[in-house]
Formats: C-alpha cells, structure tokens, sequence
C-alpha cells in the first residue's frame, strides 16, 4: 500500500473530513463496495503475512440470523489484550447500570475531616477544587485530615509484570486522581547540579529509567516530613510518572487545594470515615455508560480497573482484589451469558499477559449486548469507528472498512486483537472476534523482565505490523464477500 508523505497527511484527513460534513462521496457506498475485488481467501492471506509461530483465530455471526460466517481456531485460547475491557464494559453496565454515577465526599467527625474515595475513575483536580470550595462555604475552617480509600484494594501498580515507569501502569485505589499520573520537571540550580526533589521511594525507578544510566546521582536525605531524593543530573528535564501511591498523592494535592480556600488541614492521614461522619460535600462523577465509552475508545487501564472493581465489589459486598474481582466478573458474564468459548480473565484491562479468550467467547459478549441497550444506547455505538474515532480513527483511507467497523482493538507484544461490529456491503451485522498471538514468542519476552531492550522492541513492533495488516486485509474480506 503507498503512504502519503508525513506532511500531506493532515491534508488527506481534512479533504475526507470536509467530503463526510458534506454529504459527498468519500466512502462508496454498498452497491459500489459490493462490485469491489475481495482479497485473496483467508488462508492465503495468513500465510502471506509471515507470522511464523504465531497462531490466528476467528469467527464472524450474522447477528440478525445466528449463522456463523467465517471461522478458525474459534475455541482456541489467544491474549485478548486490550479487548479484555469489552468483557469489563459490560459486565459493569449490568451489574451497576448506565446510570451509575461514582461519588466522591467529604465528611466531618468533629474536629477531623475526611476525604472519602468512591472509585470515580475519571476524578479531576477541579473535582478537589470544588469540593474543597463546598467545605469552605460550609464553615469548616480548620480540621484534623483524613483520606479514606477504603472502599477498594489499593496496589502499587495494575500488573507487577509490566513496566514500572509506565504510566499506563500506574497506581489504584478508590482515590484515584487524573489517571494516577503526573508531570516531574527538573530544571539546573545556581552552582550547578539540580533542584532538590520530595519524591517517595516507588518515583524513583521511573524516574531513573527517564534520566538514563549513569546521567543522575540520587542521594537519600532524610527530613521531618520523610525523605527527600537530591537529584543531581547532567541536564534539565520532564517526564511522566506513574502515581504509586494514588490516594496520599491526591490527599495531599486536596490539602493545598483546600489552603486555597482558606481551610487549614494538617497532614493528611488514613482511616476510615466514621458511620456517624455527617456529609459536607458530594462530586458525583459522570454516568457510567460515558465512562465506559471513554473507556473503549481510548483504552484507558486504570478505567477499565476501578470500573471492574466497583462492579465486583457490589457483588461481592467487599473489596477484592485485582484478579479476584476479575474472575467473579467472568463467572457473572458466564451465568449470564451462558457457555460458548473459554476465556481467561487476570486483569479487568487486559494489561496482564496472563489473560486470555477465545474469539467464540468473545463473540457470544458481542451478541449479548447488542440486544440490550445502556442509558438509551447500543453498545457498539461505545465503540471506536474506524476512519472515525478512538483507536480505529486512523482508518480512513480503507473505503471498504471506513466507518463499517466498530471495535475494540488489543495489542501488546506478540498479541494483536479486534473484536466488535461489522456492517458488509450487503447490509449485513456481523459479530466478530479475530485474534493472533504467538504465546511462546510472549512468554520468552516476560521472561526477559519488564524492559526489553531496543532490539526486542524492534522485533516486536514489526511483528504488530504484519498482525495488523492481516487484520484489515481478513476484515476487508468479510466486508466484501459477506
């Protein structure tokens, strides 16, 4: 396929954009798409793609009848990847309903204050803002801070086998702020050598891995307030970190926030809220089926996570852990949904490389909830369209798949996934799930750590290419030929 240069590319995308606003012929339409030449047949296609050792699996239903189109190794188990969160979306839409909103509260117990997590996946600075402002019009001027996360575990980091300077990697637990991530800048001192930086102990990997070997001295100093990290470097710089511990960092931005206001809070502590604290002030986050469609179109792991352990723990009345909350999802899409295809699910994201899922189970999801609807909406219309929006959106120059596919896609090294709606030329809706995975290629590649080097990055990003070209060409062919 040619590609357009780098910078007649913003070009293409406004032309195609303009000819949709206007109602013009960007696309064909079906008749003009049912006359265009499908690709070669499907096995040619997987043995073109030179994915030696890898395994490919399908399978592609006609919604409105139930027949099985396409399928191959349908009931084999592949690395759902990223397409883990359709299982995740719909099993907290049952469990919590599209209306479900997370609260976040601030409650008073005499003279302390504390500052209660409710699980809100997307709670912003504002959020603290504005409930720090509702304090102070509620009179409270000066407290004993708490901060109570415990309506959830808290972990250091979603998956212990994936990088630990990833932010995608970051910190959960019930008070969860801006996607568990900051910005760290460091900038030169008079005399040489960097700024002094308050970072606690799980900063410092990350930030060592920003700087590089042998381009910083970290010397441990140790103050009142707990130790401070001297940072010497040979150059300025930023980076983003994961937040490792989510709930002291955003109790203490929270604290300043309320300074802001007037409020004088001391050191924020934890503990749980008293059952007699009386309310001060309430955020209630955003409904849960916009959550959820935030959550598929832009893949966001810690979504994904505190949207699947709030579900689990209304089942289960308590908190569990990431893989035990995990698992009782499964087993309540499984009574729901009944049999058809394994799947194994670690993580509630699919970050963890130890999940898995069968294209026929991941098709039975799909066919579930397209027969219900969410705060008055399908649930592929919460997807990513290609040529559109979310991870599909760079898809528009493919007419025959531009804005008929709307899918989840999963990737990670040696696992490639899409799984979602089909609309072909002919007017069919399919169903379909397609995965490739090369398992012994992914479990040699964890057992080389969390950071592999340049060269297995190399090796690995060239093997996601072939897999998704071998998606869109499989994809392109159910379009035209079903």
């Amino acid at each position: 396929m040619r590609t357009l240069p780098a910078e007649l590319r913003p070009v293409r995308r406004l032309v195609l954009t303009l000819a949709l606003c206007l109602g013009l012929a960007a696309w064909p339409g079906a008749a003009a798409l049912a006359d265009a030449k499908a690709p070669p047949a499907a096995e040619a296609l997987i043995a073109a793609a030179g994915l030696e050792g890898a395994r490919t699996g399908y399978i592609a239903i006609d919604l409105d009848g139930g027949a099985v189109l396409a399928a191959r190794r349908a009931d084999e188990a592949f690395l759902p990847a990223s397409t883990a969160k359709l299982a995740t979306a719909v099993a907290a839409l049952e469990i919590l309903g599209a209306e479900h909103r997370f609260e976040t509260s601030l409650r008073l117990a005499g003279d302390r204050l504390y500052l209660v997590g409710g699980g809100d996946p997307l709670l912003a600075v504002e959020d603290l803002m504005s409930l720090a402002r509702a304090a102070a019009d509620a009179g409270v001027r000066r407290a004993r801070f708490h901060y109570d996360d415990s309506l959830l575990p808290h972990t250091a980091e979603i998956d212990g086998g994936q990088s630990g300077r990833a932010t995608y990697n970051a910190g959960v637990s019930a008070l969860s702020l801006s996607f568990n991530r900051r910005r760290l800048v460091w900038g030169a001192k008079p005399g040489g050598g960097l700024a002094a930086l308050a970072l606690p102990g799980g900063d410092l990997a990350p930030l060592r891995a920003a700087l590089g070997n042998g381009e910083a001295l970290f010397h441990r100093l140790e103050t009142p307030d707990g130790p401070t990290w001297s940072v010497t470097a040979g150059r300025p710089g930023r980076t983003w970190l994961p937040v490792r511990q989510p709930s002291r960092f955003a109790a203490g931005l929270f604290r300043e926030l309320a300074a802001m206001q007037g409020l004088a809070l001391t050191e924020p502590e934890a503990g749980p809220a008293p059952a007699d604290a009386r309310p001060v002030a309430l955020h209630k986050g955003a409904r849960l089926v916009d959550i959820a469609a935030l959550s598929l179109q832009y893949s966001n792991n810690l979504v994904a996570e505190l949207v699947g352990l709030g579900a689990a723990r209304k089942l289960a009345g308590r908190p569990d852990s990431l893989p035990a909350s995990a698992a009782r999802l499964q087993a309540e899409l499984d009574r729901r949904i009944g049999g058809g295809g394994d799947w194994l699910l670690d993580r509630h994201s699919g970050l963890s490389s130890l999940s898995r899922a069968s294209p026929r189970r991941m098709a039975a999801l799909l066919r579930y909830a397209d027969g219900r609807r969410y705060g008055g909406r399908s649930f592929a219309s919460l997807l990513p369209i290609s040529g559109w929006k979310g991870s599909l959106a760079g898809w528009e120059d493919e007419p025959a798949l531009a804005f008929r596919v709307w899918a989840k896609t999963g990737t990670m090294y040696y696992g490639r996934g899409l799984a979602g709606f089909l609309y072909t030329a002919s007017g069919r809706r399919l169903a379909f799930a397609l995965y490739t995975s090369d398992l012994d290629e992914r479990r040699r590649l964890d057992a080389l750590g969390p950071e592999p080097d340049a060269e297995e990055k190399e090796r690995a990003d060239a093997w996601l290419a072939r897999a998704r070209e071998l998606e869109r060409d499989l994809l392109k062919r159910w379009a035209l030929a079903f």
